[in-house]
């Protein structure tokens, strides 16, 4: 029987993974200890279901094996001995090959004592062929080997699934750690704690999960199927035994060559052909077991899966070729979002600059997208010219730092269109302020605050946000007073389309959107605590205020689900390419 709750193992595999790393500051200082890693799978399958004999047996070995990489000290001879002694830990505890049965038949053959040598064989074919291949694949393509073991390992708690009269508990147990823990290995780990011994105990742990299953029944040499093209690499010239898993590699072979002309990458071409085997052996073991029209039909495919699958990858490589970055640094101080320029300088910085520009001809337009603006102007043509035509972005929402630092740019801080305004116009020197925007009254009444709030602050003139586009007698007013500052509050994406309509012939040294700061700046709405707006929950806040405001919220989940799915596509192309 297996377990009722299958997940737990894997559960607690994975969230020990991530507690090991648990994105520390201080993992760093003890990535000295990343080998002991694998000892994850047979902790968390001894913690969920107990610690049986092949479970206390597996852990052993690998304490062994790990522990022997930190005090050989780069020893071959000790690497190779502790290895030895770690399979025979494992055989000796019970579970090994001790008999096969003859297809044509029907006896037995019992290896008697050579079964421990055939286990311990077994063991070192497995584990070293997982280290070569960690190794041939330049150890910069850890990712995509990771994907494969987990493939494998989801086919070896197939078949287990598959045969709930062999009571395989043990091997389904630690079949579900090894996947929970590969997974968090493949979210939270680092190419630097990535070394060959790692590898190496996690081919162990394959292919101790098959001989757990063995000693239960015959009929569990099914167990092998997945597994078994693990052993590939041993099969090229022996490599795996007679080179370290550090050396640069084996000549190109033809195969090798015509997998990068063809996929662009003989990595891909690996994997494709580890999946492929794996499916075969699955679908021949199903056919042989409970033969009939379906199975037929299942192993039948199997003729034309890798070809498939090179035809599908050969595809998603060119497309992959000529993928660029929606998130992406194009300067010191600049980088793109979805389309949308920002400058990356923070609040004082960008206070400075604005200053400057209010003292300046030619008319500045300063933008302050948020995350829906963002959005937005990827599909709307007015949106994304107003914002390139602005000669300062700034990034008025944690969701675009957020998206920042999952993408690595350097746009570390909030510059808040409030913000900015505030800090402007908290400086002594003289400026002169124009608003425009909001309902009636609400402009009138925000610059009488700052009147009161900014010694140097002069209102020049204000007027509600409510007129046509076009209407041409408020841009008359605003040039004869000639402002140095000119804000515009009436929402995106209307105050884009005005200002873009009328920067040209604005007589107005610096001209900022600045969206609903006017109901702030009025005192008609407050702003979030500070502890909100440090957090990035400002606009949680916004939303509780302003119910209305739910409707554009609802573009957040879809902005970080874009950002994990270019995340995604790039990690994907740096792997295979």
């Amino acid at each position: 029987m297996i377990n009722a709750m299958p997940g737990a193992v894997s559960f607690v595999s994975f969230i020990l993974v991530a507690g090991a790393f648990g994105g520390s500051r201080k993992w760093d200082k003890l990535s000295k200890f990343a080998d002991f890693l694998p000892l994850i799978v047979p902790a968390s399958a001894g913690l969920i279901s107990g610690f049986s004999p092949p479970i206390i047996g597996l852990l052993a070995s690998l304490l062994i094996i790990a522990g022997a990489k930190k005090l050989g000290k780069g020893s071959k001879l000790v690497e190779y001995v502790s290895f030895l002694a770690a399979g025979l830990v494992f055989a000796l505890i019970g579970f090994r090959i001790q008999f096969i049965q003859m297809a044509t038949t029907g006896e037995f053959v019992y290896f008697t004592w050579l079964s421990i040598p055939l286990t311990v064989t077994w063991l070192l074919l497995i584990s070293r062929s997982v280290e070569f291949v960690h190794a041939e694949l330049d150890r910069e393509k850890w990712r995509l080997f990771l994907v494969t073991l987990i493939f494998i390992g989801l086919s070896f708690l197939l078949i287990v699934i598959l045969q709930p009269e062999q009571k395989l508990t043990t091997a389904f147990q630690l079949g579900l750690a090894f996947v929970g823990t590969s997974v968090g290995l493949l979210f939270f780990g680092r190419r630097k704690e990535f070394s060959s011994v790692l590898f190496r105990q996690l081919g162990f742990i394959l292919a101790s999960l098959a001989l757990v299953g063995l000693v239960k029944s015959l009929t569990a040499l099914v167990l092998l199927v997945p597994i078994a093209p693990l052993a590939i690499p041993a099969a090229r010239g022996s490599f795996a035994f007679t080179s370290t898993a550090s050396s640069a590699g084996v000549n190109s072979s033809l195969l090798d060559r015509t997998m990068e002309e063809y996929l662009g990458s003989s990595s891909l071409g690996i994997v494709l052909i580890y999946i492929s085997l794996s499916y075969a052996g699955l679908a021949s073991w199903w056919y042989i077991r409970y033969p009939g029209i379906v199975q037929a039909a299942t192993l039948s495919l199997g003729a034309v899966l890798l070809p498939s699958l090179f035809f599908v990858a050969n595809r998603a490589v060119a497309r992959l070729r000529t993928l660029k970055p929606s998130l992406l640094q194009t300067g010191p101080e600049t980088g793109k979002i979805f389309g949308t320029s920002f400058n990356f300088s923070k609040l004082k910085n960008t206070s400075r600059k604005v200053k400057r520009l209010a003292n300046s001809k030619p008319t500045s337009y300063v933008a302050t997208p948020d995350v829906t603006a963002v959005v937005r102007a990827k599909n709307d043509e007015l949106l994304s010219r107003a914002f390139a035509r602005a000669d300062v972005v700034t990034p008025d929402g944690f969701g675009l730092i957020w998206a920042s630092r999952v993408h690595d740019l350097p746009l570390k801080q909030r510059v808040a269109g409030i913000d900015l305004v505030e800090d402007v116009l908290g400086s002594e020197e003289k400026v002169k302020v124009y608003l425009l925007g909001s309902r009636p009254g609400v402009a009138e009444k925000a610059g009488k605050n700052l009147t009161e709030r900014y010694e140097g602050v002069e209102i020049t003139g204000t007027h509600h946000g409510y007129i046509p586009v076009d209407r041409r007698e408020i841009v008359s007013e605003i040039n004869e007073i000639g402002p140095d500052l000119l804000l515009v509050g009436m929402g995106v994406p209307k105050q884009e389309d005005w200002i873009t309509e009328h920067i040209d012939s604005l007589n107005a040294n610096v001209v900022m959107g600045v969206g609903g700061s006017f109901d702030v700046l009025s005192g008609n709405l407050p702003r979030a605590p500070q502890w909100m707006r440090h957090r990035g929950l400002e606009w949680l806040y916004r939303i509780w205020l302003e119910p209305k405001r739910l409707g554009k919220a609802r573009l957040i989940p879809y902005f970080m689900a874009k950002v994990y799915w270019e995340k995604a596509k790039l990690a994907l192309k740096d792997e295979i390419l």
